[in-house]
């Protein structure tokens, strides 16, 4: 049995599905649209965000710096690139996030961070459970971005 994913275009879709349905060892498993890859990102960073804030995820202001830092270095290849803390503070608003750290706040706390993710150093030298829960806090980004694309995939919803 094989898998053949396609990209068909709206024009020619009904046509595709008349012809598939002359076939009946072809099933048809998914149909779905593909929107904007922006969009599509933007949901799952909102959904992995609002996943953190419901668990509790961020125990200080400054952890959301963590997300910035690690979104800049491509941590998932497509996440947004915030030139400014306040680039970052206004896209968090844009999805009606609320209680945000200042911009101040986020750019002292990138100014500690040192290297590539997962090898971070910080300036201010925290104790290793300290170090490794900043280090966690983009697994646990990671993690909640990658349920958000499977509910997707799976075909559940979300709340947004």
């Amino acid at each position: 049995m094989k898998q053949v994913v396609l990209r068909i275009d709206d024009a020619a879709f009904e046509k595709f599905m008349g012809m598939v349905s002359l076939c009946p060892q072809v099933e048809v498993l998914n149909v779905c649209e593909s929107g904007d890859k922006k969009l599509t990102i933007d949901t799952y960073v909102i959904s992995a965000i609002r996943e953190m804030r419901q668990t509790l995820a961020f125990r200080f202001p400054c952890d959301y710096a963590y997300l910035m830092v690690a979104m800049n270095e491509s941590v998932i290849k497509g996440l947004p690139f915030f030139y400014t803390p306040k680039d970052f503070i206004d896209y968090m608003r844009e999805a009606d996030f609320d209680n945000l750290p200042g911009r101040t706040t986020i750019y002292d706390t990138i100014a500690k961070v040192h290297g590539k993710y997962p090898d971070w150093t910080f300036a201010d030298v925290p104790k290793a459970s300290e170090a490794l829960r900043r280090k966690n806090i983009v697994k646990r980004f990671l993690s909640a971005f990658l349920r958000a694309q499977c509910r997707k995939s799976d075909g559940l919803s979300d709340d947004f």
